[in-house]
């Protein structure tokens, strides 16, 4: 006897580059059409992401509404019209948004996902005191929260006295063929790159992604070999950064070459991936380095990279709780010249078709895995636990 297809409506605020949109396209596309019929939603029209939807997917676009909060409205109205058996959403303010208006929506299941550890929102936002009134009288009426790292959903508990047990677990699918398919560049000069040192990182220009402190640690830093940091990435805070890396004398050691949308061959070629983050997440940018085949050097401060490290081989991503320790370890890599991809250091647990398989059964509600706090072992964490 065959069951009809579950309608899911995936919603996004926007189309434009980010790591949660992302991770809930790869989800969307990949789930099985005979147990899901996914739709789209989007405030705004347009984006470069728009293309990394699955042909076979409707999507709708409720207007371009620069807020949420004024497109609420037009989102009842399109979630009325298809009636979907479950509607799922991720960023702050787009969940906000579906679960006020969740009451009008009785026959659907309301999944939130919540990418971003919420001392972050405290400590960065203006208006950190009504999210954090937002957390606590709108997350608990969700039927569920998918998170992606055990820390965000141990914060909800810690800081805002949660009743996490609508919370689950689910890490950030990774597409390992995607990244390893990208048309890998060797360095031009063999011999001189056995004698260089290359590091690299990726993100927005943001104070959040810590280039500013990398840059202010680096004039400290010592090494026997030559060495360059390449930031991959755009920004308003690029400026700065070109002014920190002028003031430090830097600039034949730090390279901002700019934004790309296939960043894989850079940091594959490199020697190691540096993440100085002040928050995170789940760092995806950690993921994709360890699916190229290049070990990682972070901040503990860097949201789920401890749980990355536990899962990760030994040595595999060094976290560090201070910049002098951050250099430490940028001590102790070597060059390590490669002509195509290192054999992928990626944890299993993050593999896309893994990642997709828990998710359908969390649609279903079939998922039973709630795991307990993950224990961090401090050998893998430098001073971890310090305040």
């Amino acid at each position: 006897m065959s069951t009809k297809p579950k309608k899911v409506a995936f919603i996004l605020p926007s189309l434009s580059a980010g790591g949660a949109e992302r991770v809930l396209i790869t989800l969307m596309n990949k789930v099985d059409r005979e147990r899901f019929t996914p739709e789209f939603i989007s405030f705004r029209r347009n984006g470069h992401l728009k293309k990394l939807i699955a042909p076979d997917i409707k999507i709708h676009n409720i207007g371009s509404h620069k807020k949420v909060i004024f497109g609420l409205w037009s989102l009842k109205k399109k979630l009325k019209e298809i009636k979907p058996d479950i509607a799922m959403t991720t960023m702050a303010h787009t969940n906000f948004g579906l679960v006020m208006i969740k009451p009008f929506l009785p026959n659907t299941r309301v999944i939130i996902r919540e990418a971003i550890t919420p001392s972050f929102i405290f400590k960065t936002m203006r208006v950190g005191w009504l999210v954090k009134i937002l957390y606590k009288v709108l997350y608990p009426r969700a039927d569920l929260v998918i998170s992606p790292s055990q820390r965000i959903i141990n914060e909800f508990y810690e800081l805002l006295s949660a009743n996490t047990g609508h919370h689950k677990l689910l890490y950030n699918p990774v597409n390992i063929d995607m990244i390893r398919q990208t048309p890998f560049t060797p360095f031009k000069d063999p011999e001189a790159r056995k004698k260089t040192l290359h590091f690299v990182c990726a993100g927005r220009m943001h104070p959040q992604k810590g280039f500013d402190q990398l840059i202010e640690a680096l004039p400290y830093f010592r090494s026997e070999y030559d060495w360059r940091v390449t930031i991959l990435g755009g920004g308003h805070e690029r400026p700065y950064l070109e002014k920190l890396i002028e003031k430090h004398g830097l600039q034949d050691k730090v390279f901002l070459p700019g934004f790309t949308q296939t960043p894989w061959p850079q940091i594959g070629a490199a020697d190691c991936f540096l993440m100085p983050s002040r928050f995170e997440g789940m760092p995806n940018a950690v993921l994709e380095s360890l699916a190229a085949g290049t070990p990682v050097i972070a901040t503990s401060t860097s949201g789920g990279i401890a749980e990355i490290a536990e899962l990760a081989e030994d040595g595999v991503v060094q976290v560090t709780q201070t910049m002098p320790e951050f250099l430490d370890a940028m001590q102790t890599i070597k060059p390590n010249p490669a002509e195509t991809y290192r054999a992928s250091l990626l944890p299993y647990e993050f593999d896309t078709d893994r990642v997709v398989a828990r998710f359908m059964n969390i649609l279903e509600g079939r998922d039973e895995f709630n795991p307990k706090r993950i224990k961090v072992l401090k050998k893998r964490v430098k001073g971890y636990g310090k305040t």
